[in-house]
């Protein structure tokens, strides 16, 4: 194979395009993120409102926990803050719960409560 040389104008053109690439990929893996961070915390609100309507009181304090991790971490990504990778993640602990179980967290909205809470703690985040 031939060794191509090129001048310094194409290198430079070259080198600003795999900058833009990466930049991109980055971006769109950044997008993904927060679009499962974002499911994530939308299922935790639904499972606290499920747990509302009958629960113990154990499961709807996790619960509730689990939905201010899932918020907090949201808001985090939305904000341009990535999370340290190595923190846990809540469609990990989700898939190792029975299946039936799965079924019926997907099937419920966010209860008023935990939307309330949502909205209280997008409000001051809107101004800044």
């Amino acid at each position: 194979m031939a060794k191509i040389t090129l001048d310094d104008e194409t290198t430079a053109a070259l080198t600003l395009f795999n900058e833009y690439v990466a930049a991109d990929r980055e971006r769109t893996q950044r997008e993904k993120r927060l679009k499962k961070a974002e499911r994530a915390k939308d299922d935790a609100a639904a499972l606290v409102k499920k747990l509302s309507q009958g629960g113990s009181s154990t499961e709807r304090s996790e619960a509730e926990a689990a939905y201010r991790a899932a918020a907090e971490k949201w808001k985090a990504m939305r904000d341009g803050k990535e999370p340290p990778a190595d923190s846990p993640d809540p469609e990990a602990t989700k898939s190792a719960e029975p299946e039936a179980d799965a079924e019926t967290e997907t099937d419920t909205g966010a209860d008023a409560d935990a939307g309330a809470d949502a909205d209280a703690d997008a409000d001051p985040d809107a101004d800044a």
